[in-house]
């Protein structure tokens, strides 16, 4: 399973030290370009960013998400901590999947 991270320095810093690879973006065209070059690439099960950084980039994450480009984007807090309309699990499993569990 391939994970990968689309984040902050102090986010993508930490996930290293976990042994999962990422790139640090500075900015919504950034976050946008490396998305585009991972969903040219393909080969991570899981992408990994920050609700900071999907928010300021919403359309192109709900297009990978639901488009199947990737199995699963993962929304994380940033070290701004938590977004106060930040769905839950079971809403974006909802949402993806279309049944209620």
């Amino acid at each position: 399973m391939g994970f990968y991270v689309v984040a902050d320095e102090d986010t993508v810093a930490g996930f290293r030290c976990a042994g999962i690879p990422g790139v640090v973006v500075e900015g919504p065209s950034e976050a946008a370009e490396e998305l585009e070059r991972l969903r040219q690439e393909g080969g991570q099960d899981i992408l990994i960013t920050t609700e900071q950084i999907a928010n300021s980039i919403r359309d192109i994450v709900q297009d990978i998400r639901y488009g199947g480009a990737f199995p699963l984007i993962v929304e994380i807090p940033g070290p701004e901590g938590p977004g106060e309309a930040s769905p839950s699990l079971m809403k974006m499993i909802r949402e993806a999947v279309g049944i209620r569990l």
